[in-house]
């Protein structure tokens, strides 16, 4: 018999309705404990604890616990062990398939609850200031628009180019992905790109993409088809990967486009360096434009190249259509989770409403690479001064700066942001981003698969599992 991982053994719990939930630890003194898992590395932590500090200090009957798990893939598993165990934190960073696991176990609080309360609530111009799109992906887990999350670090894709190659030849910047193929069929007939494939032979294309699951979503809707959704009934579907035929062959359209170009050495993804990332070969000459996530900037800065540095420039993710745009945003949210203690479960909820106030939120932006999740911070003074890379001198007056790469990727990321999509969560959704990254791979890399094959595959690798 096969070892139960934490995950299946979670939702066997379920199951069997025996999976209650509790909150917290142990305190020692009279103020109230708020436990908060989350996977931030040690930097995001110490602005972490500056935030904890502020809410301790305004908030004298709480103290707040920051636990760290160090990755999110260990953080999702200690917290599914946790509620099965019945003993869960009282908030915690969360993705949105994260989210819709614990939903299962009936673990997260609606936090529409405290929102809407009139004393500890938020006024609807409050909840106004949140960026449109952050903000509604509080609510993509039911029909009904239930709210389970509130926008916390938030970043999106980008396409890094080596702007010097750029200058030399005169090329305009490729805003479409004909135009991306353009620049890549003017690149091969290039000394640069002679030099490259003699250094690096089978190993050299115009534009690398990051992440083989982001480009299957992004195409998939850039070409006009639905990725999942709910039915009538509330339940997810799968549609691009097999329950809607349209959707189906829209999202074969693009993986077959991506496919020719792949083969004619135009664009690739990060596989074919051998790498996650597409960074080290974007810097080692191997690529000159890669699409990757706007709070990696400094990974793909061309002034740590291993052989000839350059300038890096920073541009929107390419388009099928300029009139569709469709760009991934990423990143995580803060829940709430059901606590026995109501004065606990409050304590939670001023927790995470003092994390996306305009105090901390603007500190998260100005000390991290994560987009401000705010109007009112990306339109501040402080903010803009430090986009802008300005310096406040001592009499307070304002002196003009260099902007840095990381600076100018949050800007032309949150330039993008009416573009910025989000899939709906539910049980299993997970299951479609893994096949996502499946199907790509197969289909650029694997021996003799047909992209049809491939979606078949898939589908049936999600239906069946």
């Amino acid at each position: 018999m096969k070892k139960l991982n934490k995950i299946a053994l979670f939702l066997l719990l379920v199951i069997c309705g025996v999976v209650a939930t509790g909150c917290g630890g142990g305190n020692d003194d009279d103020r109230i404990e708020i436990e908060y898992w989350h996977a931030n590395g040690a930097a995001l932590t110490t602005v972490l604890e500056e935030i904890k500090a502020d809410f301790e200090a305004k908030n004298p009957d709480y103290k707040v616990k920051l636990v760290s798990y160090g990755d999110y893939n260990t953080l999702r598993d200690t917290i599914t062990s946790a509620i099965a165990g019945g003993i869960a934190p009282t908030a915690a960073q969360t993705y949105p398939d994260h989210i819709s696991l614990y939903l299962e176990g009936e673990a997260l609080q609606s936090l529409d609850k405290y929102i809407n309360d009139p004393v500890n609530g938020m006024s609807k111009e409050e909840q106004a200031q949140f960026i449109e799109g952050f903000w509604a992906e509080g609510t993509i887990y039911d029909t009904a628009g239930t709210r389970y999350g509130m926008p916390f670090n938030k970043s999106t894709e980008l396409m890094y180019y080596n702007a010097d190659i750029f200058a030399k030849y005169g090329w305009e910047v490729p805003k479409t992905w004909d135009e991306v193929i353009e620049v890549a069929e003017a690149y091969k007939k290039t000394t640069e790109y002679a030099e490259a494939i003699k250094a690096n032979p089978g190993k050299v294309y115009a534009l690398g993409y990051d992440s083989e699951a982001n480009l299957f979503i992004t195409l998939t809707q850039q070409y006009g088809a639905v990725y999942t959704s709910f039915d009538a009934n509330g339940k997810g579907i799968y549609n691009a990967f097999g329950a809607v035929e349209a959707d189906v062959l829209k999202s074969k359209a693009s993986m077959n486009w991506y496919l020719e170009e792949f083969k004619k050495g135009n664009i690739a993804t990060s596989t074919a360096f051998g790498t996650d990332y597409c960074s080290d070969a974007f810097k080692a000459g191997q690529c000159i434009m890669t699409i990757g996530s706007s709070a990696g900037a400094t990974y793909n800065d061309g002034q740590a190249a291993t052989g000839v540095k350059f300038t890096t420039g920073v541009s929107a993710v390419p388009q099928k259509d300029l009139e569709n745009g469709q760009v991934i945003q990423q990143g995580t949210n803060v829940s709430l989770f059901k606590c026995s203690d109501a004065k606990e479960e409050l304590g939670g909820w001023l927790w995470l409403k003092h994390m996306v106030s305009y105090e901390s939120a603007l500190k998260w932006a100005l000390e991290t690479s994560y987009f401000p999740i705010r109007y009112d911070v990306l339109n501040s003074e402080e903010y803009q001064n430090h986009i802008k890379g300005n310096i406040i001198a001592d009499d307070g007056s304002v002196v003009e700066g260099i902007q840095t790469l990381a600076a100018k990727a949050k800007e032309a990321g949150l330039a993008q942001s009416q573009w910025f999509y989000t899939n709906v969560a539910f049980p299993g959704s997970s299951k479609a981003r893994d096949n996502a990254e499946t199907i790509v791979q197969q289909i650029l890399y694997g021996d003799s698969m047909t992209v049809d094959k491939a979606y078949t595959d898939a589908y049936n690798s999600i239906m069946n599992d």
